[in-house]
């Protein structure tokens, strides 16, 4: 999932122009991958869930930065971006204090704690292509649906399934299981919304003839130039 993007932001950089790609889920996507990364390092999960995600993590800064160095919308871009980054350290220095003991709580409180806050934002990259909805229903096209991202997530998050289920962690089995019906969802809508299988009606613009007659001004008179289809006949 987190290499799916790959091949759309490297559309973005090459044509330097970011297209139909949102920049909601690529911010979603860095929040998700933080606060796993988080959740690894206070349920002590270093492997997979902390190595995994803190390289999703990297990786989505270089998705972010690709989009907003091309996009045209800057004003919007910035303001995404910044609320993310503070969220980003309202929610690793909770963490920090909360490992620390600063906040009184012990460190498995602290993982219940993150593990909640993972559930809401790790649905993030799931539940913003959810907006275009109307407008693939409207325009019977699912081009704007992020279809790499939503299979290999739906792909993936089965397989994180199974990781919950054998480590008993009910954070990572909800979450997953969510998910993943989330993504599956999003392809079948893609899958009958392909773009091309409803194509859109042409607007034909038919002009009619015209016919136009030249002039030519003398200093006395005003001559017609004779019709081409004119043909003089001799009287017998």
């Amino acid at each position: 999932m987190i290499l799916s993007s790959v091949p759309s932001v490297y559309h973005i950089h090459k044509n330097h122009n970011t297209g139909c790609v949102a920049l909601l889920p690529l911010v979603g996507l860095w929040l998700s991958c933080h606060l796993v990364t988080l959740y690894g390092w206070a349920t002590g999960s270093y492997f997979p869930l902390f190595a995994i995600y803190f390289f999703g993590e990297l990786t989505s800064i270089v998705y972010v930065s690709v989009f907003y160095r091309w996009t045209t919308a800057r004003s919007y871009s910035t303001k995404a971006i910044a609320v993310n980054i503070f969220m980003i350290v309202l929610l690793t220095t909770y963490v920090v204090l909360g490992m620390t003991g600063v906040t009184g709580q012990t460190t498995d409180q602290v993982g219940d704690t993150v593990g909640w806050m993972m559930t809401v934002g790790c649905l993030l990259p799931y539940i913003a292509p959810l907006e275009t909805i109307k407008t693939v229903m409207k325009t019977r096209s699912g081009a704007s649906i992020p279809l790499g991202m939503c299979l290999a997530g739906a792909i993936s998050n089965a397989l994180w399934v199974l990781e919950g289920y054998l480590d008993n962690d009910i954070f990572m089995l909800v979450l997953s299981a969510a998910c993943s019906f989330m993504g599956f969802v999003q392809v079948m809508l893609y899958i009958i919304y392909r773009p091309g299988r409803y194509p859109a009606a042409m607007n034909i613009n038919y002009v009619l003839p015209t016919t136009v007659t030249m002039t030519v001004k003398s200093n006395r008179t005003v001559e017609s130039l004779p019709s081409p289809n004119f043909i003089a006949i001799r009287s017998p």
